[in-house]
């Protein structure tokens, strides 16, 4: 929300698992409050004066930790959504008529940071 960034421009494209830019800007930043006031300082500058230079040099010097950081956040996503799966598939479906809509749902999230963790392994 700091960055003023939209959530319909954070997301995980579920054709191919690719990730929007501004979430990669957004784990960065947070790694940034955590570890380094001052750059944290001038990477929200950069972000909100679009300067592409400046956000890639930063990208490029904590790609790292912003990656471990994602996969972190994609995985416990993964344990979630299997988790709550088994949770609704124990339900009976006549009593709880909407849980083949909440499975259905919980299969896109699955499948889509499958393919996410996918990439993200490609990285490093």
């Amino acid at each position: 929300q700091e960055l003023g960034y939209d959530f319909k421009d954070l997301l995980f494209q579920t054709e191919s698992g690719e990730i929007a830019p501004k979430v990669w800007d957004i784990f960065l930043y947070d790694i940034l409050q955590q570890n380094d006031q001052a750059a944290s300082e001038q990477f929200y500058v950069a972000c909100k004066t679009n300067d592409e230079g400046t956000k890639q040099g930063y990208h490029d010097q904590y790609f790292q930790y912003t990656l471990d950081a994602l996969k972190q956040h994609v995985y416990g996503i993964l344990q979630d959504v299997e988790r709550l799966t088994a949770q609704a598939n124990s339900y009976d479906i006549g009593t709880h008529p909407r849980v083949p809509v909440i499975v259905a749902h919980n299969t896109l999230v699955s499948q889509t940071f499958t393919m996410t963790a996918a990439l993200l392994e490609q990285m490093g």
